[in-house]
């Protein structure tokens, strides 16, 4: 699963708007917003937001536990991160419980 909240940590430290982000890559505002959210983009995406910010598209997969570069994750964007993993596989967890 891509760690695309790295694109919201990317955007800070590059003084950028998700808007002007998405305005840069021929998309709208709520298109990455949606994409941050749910984890989930094209290749063709993912390179050109990592063109913007001159990075490699793989940071966007690294394990931030494991990764020394520059543009890994921060301990309070990596403890974000977690805890949305968390939020979501305890709602599937609920979506599978209501089913039975």
């Amino acid at each position: 699963m891509a760690n695309l909240l790295l694109i919201r940590d990317l955007c800070e430290k590059n003084k950028i708007k998700i808007r002007e982000l998405a305005s840069r890559i021929g998309k709208d505002e709520s298109s990455i917003q949606s994409m941050i959210r749910t984890g989930s983009t094209n290749t063709k995406t993912l390179e050109a937001i990592a063109e913007v910010f001159n990075v490699s598209p793989g940071i966007f997969f690294d394990n931030p536990l494991e990764s020394n570069t520059e543009n890994s994750l921060n301990k309070e964007a990596e403890i974000a991160y977690l805890k949305k993993l968390l939020e979501e596989k305890e709602r599937l967890i609920q979506v599978l419980l209501n089913k039975k």
